[in-house]
């Protein structure tokens, strides 16, 4: 069974949302007040244009986010307003990063446009693979998109009905109209729309409960009900016997010790072996041990049973902490080849359930797998973690 635990913190105006699937913690989102700005869309005022292919904007608050012009910045003058929304977060030194495509996202169907320019009609996620799916639900998507809107049917998509689909696009489509309507009437830098992309995202026939407490109840209902009316009945306050949110909803549901557990750089296998996960700044390394696993028939099916049970742990922690990026997975030595094969096989089908987009790139001559996966926001460390104060991160003690 798939719970959603969602748990707010009034003091810290901190919201953590927790995935489970059949009591194992799957997936956390942090969402802290003043944090992420992806999928905001803004009427924004251009400040500098540089004569490569970079033009800065002004979207209100903080740093002037950038946006890509493809080498062609001659149309773009300083102080020319901007329909643009945000595509990446403010990292370091460097603004957010922004597009002039609008993207509205639901539950189904992404909807977007972009003034003065031509754009593909509809598209179909990748992850659906039927033949048959993908030509119906790219009708569909045709029938009610209306002339300068795209659309881009989602993997949720697959299987739902023409009204829903219809419904949900025409939805997204009065969203881009109202935005369009404040561009007339809104002075510029102006935050025109936020949207919530986690309930789009994790929302699904598969989540049996949506359980949540404390003052974001009554928000976190009504915004269940517009994104997918059906599972509104599914949405459950936390409450112990005596009607008070003693115990917390993570601890109640046993989150909180798992999510401690994917914070730590050691991972136990149910063999006895064990796996270590190290973050560095330029890739993720991931080592895989027998430890104390003997085995039953020999070397080889110690090696093969403890790489098996790896790879499946290793992919739900890339998920669970949102390891993005070249991941390097150093795998027990195998010699024979369709030992090699058969863990590709399955690690390939285990890294196939993570919603973000996951790949092998191969096995380097030392026998090392490469992994990339999209990046889509901070790893979780980071967003729970910071460093150490006394040894400034380096984990480490001075030998006198």
């Amino acid at each position: 069974m798939k719970r959603l635990l969602i748990d707010h913190n009034d003091e810290t105006k901190t919201t953590l949302t927790a995935v489970m699937a059949d009591g194992r913690l799957k997936e956390v989102y942090v969402n802290r007040a003043g944090g992420s700005q992806i999928g905001l869309v803004a009427l924004g005022v251009v400040r500098s244009v540089l004569p490569s292919k970079f033009v800065f904007i002004d979207v209100g608050g903080g740093k002037n986010a950038f946006m890509n012009t493809d080498g062609d910045s001659r149309h773009y003058k300083e102080g020319r307003t901007l329909l643009v929304q945000v595509q990446k977060d403010a990292t370091g030194t460097k603004g957010p990063a922004v597009s002039e495509t609008v993207n509205i996202n639901g539950r189904l169907a992404i909807v977007y446009c972009q003034n003065g320019k031509q754009i593909p009609a509809a598209g179909v996620s990748q992850k659906i693979v039927s033949k048959t799916e993908r030509k119906r639900l790219r009708g569909i998507a045709e029938k009610y998109l209306p002339e300068g809107f795209g659309a881009v049917m989602r993997t949720n998509s697959e299987g739902h009905a023409e009204d829903e689909i219809a419904a949900e696009i025409e939805r997204l489509v009065q969203i881009h109209r109202q935005i369009k309507k404040q561009v007339e009437t809104e002075k510029a830098p102006a935050v025109l729309y936020r949207e919530n992309p986690l309930l789009n995202d994790i929302l699904s026939e598969d989540v049996a409960e949506i359980i949540t407490c404390g003052s974001v109840y009554d928000s976190i209902k009504s915004s269940v009900a517009a994104l997918a009316p059906e599972l509104a009945e599914r949405v459950i306050r936390h409450e112990n016997a005596a009607g008070k949110n003693v115990v917390g909803l993570f601890e109640a549901y046993g989150a909180s010790l798992q999510l401690e557990l994917a914070l730590k750089r050691r991972v136990s296998l149910p063999c006895g072996g064990f796996v270590f996960i190290e973050q560095t700044e330029a890739c993720v390394i991931v080592d895989v041990n027998t430890g104390k696993f003997p085995g039953r028939h020999g070397l080889r099916e110690t090696v093969l049973q403890t790489n098996l049970e790896a790879a499946k742990i290793i992919a739900e922690q890339i998920a669970l902490r949102n390891l993005s990026g070249m991941i390097v997975v150093d795998f027990i030595d195998m010699h024979e080849t369709e030992d090699k094969q058969s863990l590709v096989r399955f690690f390939s089908d285990e890294l196939k359930k993570d919603r973000i987009k996951t790949s092998i790139i191969g096995m380097t001559e030392l026998g090392l797998m490469q992994v990339t996966r999209k990046k889509t926001r901070e790893p979780l460390s980071r967003l729970l973690e910071c460093d150490c104060p006394h040894c400034k991160g380096t984990g480490r003690i001075r030998i006198e």
